[in-house]
């Protein structure tokens, strides 16, 4: 569904699908509807598009005095103590230490002390959190969009403050959460999933609030996997996670015999390697179909494997790109017949392959050549090494050039219009080991005579020599122009002389940019043109000026 559904319907579906007392629990605005089903409480929620509208979170703050006796004491400290084990408290009342064990959303241990930075347990470095935050479990911008902003500002300051949504986590974890509502994060903690659905939908129960349609599907996928979830609430929470660390029930009501810790010994195999791997998604540099070793799982499990098409999106100059191709899934059961973990196996062929580009092995995406390797770099000059001959890929290179000055390479490895693998490097030219210093001994010689420097009516007159062994001279004219560029043996060009008939503003420049290395050649290697054009706008300026005087003597 995309647009509201009628609030009669709502109430329809929510009579057909729930008992009484969920009913009511549901319809009262101040109320959790704790112990009922998470699915039904979810069909009940209206499912309508979201605007994206700046919130007015900045106007609310923690409520003060919230224990009724300490000025200091507020919100936060109310959520501290109810949520952390062994709170110690300052004189004004203030939360100073305790503990978070464990934290909900990661499932680890958080050791708090108030005006602290905690880094090591996923603190900020700069604030003084203590490494705890107070979560809004529906964060207050998503809830803004979702029919708080409809509300008054009472209304919305009493959500802002409400311990029903409030819940003490690790500050990393909160900070990644951000806004996102269930279709953009999850707790990394699995076990927990199932229990945060359930807070969501509680708290949207509450409020009357909306989900979109992605947040709805995420929400209803996560339930799947407990279909016997109910709502819970964060007063519910450090129990619930107690419970859940120690392999006891949570709000599904259900014995937690199993879980992924109990797969430690688990193993994938593929062509050639064979290897301990937990996560979801498995490299592997075989081009084979990835399968779990039955032998390694534990007595009663069972693993269903089935085979999946990979993802593919449009990239790349009309290519579809996918470079991490999936071949199957593995299904893994506990003896219950609990899903525990499902994998997603594939292959990825190219995996150790490298690339190298003139010669040069490119490592951690870069490679320096020599500068004349670099001028004339081409697609030829790059070179693919350990890949394996699979039927059906080729390897496309290509170089391009990037505004900074450097080059990027690229391989791109094709199978049916599919970039399945790509090798990029980003190439630079190496410093010259030149300078012209190196030219110290080349001399300039015009009709056998050392050349002064000076303009030149016939630049082919210009001879040299002593160029040291190894160096090249390219030597061309345009326009009356000769310019000769002096090529080190790495094929750096280091000096560059233009001679011939030049405009003033040319001379000039060419003077000033060989300037600076002129004093250490044997004989003048500045640019120079004939000052042909100079002396006769001399001639012409003091034929003006005797003109004027022989003028004005005939006056007198």
């Amino acid at each position: 569904m995309n647009g509201l559904i009628p609030l009669s319907a709502v109430a329809l579906s929510a009579a057909m699908l729930m008992p009484l007392s969920a009913q009511a629990a549901v319809n009262d605005p101040t109320s959790i509807p704790t112990d009922e089903s998470a699915v039904r409480v979810l069909s009940t929620l209206t499912v309508a598009d979201q605007t994206d509208v700046s919130s007015d979170r900045k106007d609310h703050d923690w409520a003060g005095s919230a224990d009724g006796r300490h000025a200091a004491y507020n919100t936060r400290d109310l959520v501290l103590d109810r949520d952390l084990s062994g709170t110690t408290h300052k004189a004004n009342g203030r939360v100073a230490t305790g503990t978070l064990d464990p934290e909900p959303y990661t499932g680890g241990i958080v050791h708090f002390v108030q005006g602290k930075a905690n880094k090591a347990e996923g603190g900020s470095a700069s604030a003084t959190d203590g490494g705890i935050q107070i979560d809004h479990v529906v964060a207050y911008a998503e809830a803004y969009n979702s029919g708080l902003k409809d509300r008054t500002e009472e209304q919305r300051d009493a959500y802002y403050t409400d311990p029903d949504v409030l819940l003490a986590v690790q500050a990393q974890a909160n900070n990644a959460k951000r806004d996102a509502d269930a279709a953009g994060w999850m707790p990394s903690w699995d076990a927990f999933r199932c229990d945060y659905a359930a807070l969501q939908i509680g708290i949207k129960a509450k409020y009357s609030l909306t989900v979109d349609q992605k947040e709805h599907d995420a929400l209803a996928s996560t339930l799947a996997q407990c279909p016997a979830q109910k709502v819970v609430s964060t007063s519910q929470v450090k129990s619930l996670a107690a419970d859940l660390k120690s392999g006891g029930s949570t709000g599904d009501g259900q014995s937690k015999t199993y879980s992924v810790e109990d797969l430690k010994s688990i193993r994938f195999t593929a062509t050639p390697r064979k290897g301990d791997y937990r996560s979801d998604e498995l490299d592997f540099d075989a081009d084979k179909v990835v399968s779990v070793d039955g032998s390694s799982l534990p007595e009663g499990w069972k693993v269903i494997q089935t085979a999946v098409v990979g993802p593919s999106t449009p990239s790349m100059g009309g290519y579809g790109t996918s470079l991490a191709v999936y071949d199957s899934t593995a299904d893994v059961t506990a003896p219950d017949g609990t899903a525990v973990k499902s994998y997603r196996l594939h292959s990825t062929p190219f995996l150790d392959t490298a690339m190298t580009v003139a010669g040069a092995a490119a490592s951690d995406g870069k490679a320096v050549i020599p500068q004349a390797d670099f001028d004339k770099l081409s697609s030829s000059d790059l070179a693919v090494t350990d890949a394996p001959s699979i039927e059906g890929v080729t390897a496309e290179p290509s170089v391009t050039a990037n505004a900074d000055g450097t080059k990027t390479a690229r391989i791109l490895f094709v199978r049916n219009d599919v970039v399945i693998w790509r090798l990029k490097a980003v190439v630079s030219a190496e410093a010259s080991k030149y300078s012209a210093d190196d030219l110290k001994s080349l001399a300039f010689t015009v009709g056998g005579n050392p050349w002064d420097g000076n303009d030149l009516a016939d630049p082919s007159a210009l001879t040299w020599s002593g160029l040291p062994n190894g160096w090249t001279v390219a030597d061309s004219t345009k326009d009356g122009i000769r310019t000769l560029a002096f090529t080190a043996p790495d094929g750096t060009v280091v000096r560059t002389v233009r001679v011939g008939t030049l405009h003033d503003a040319d001379k000039a420049a060419d003077k000033t940019a060989d300037s600076a290395s002129a004093a250490t050649a044997s004989g003048p290697l500045v640019s120079t043109g004939v000052a042909i054009a100079g002396a006769a706008v001399g001639i012409v300026l003091l034929a003006a000026i005797g003109i004027a005087l022989a003028m004005a003597s005939r006056r007198r």
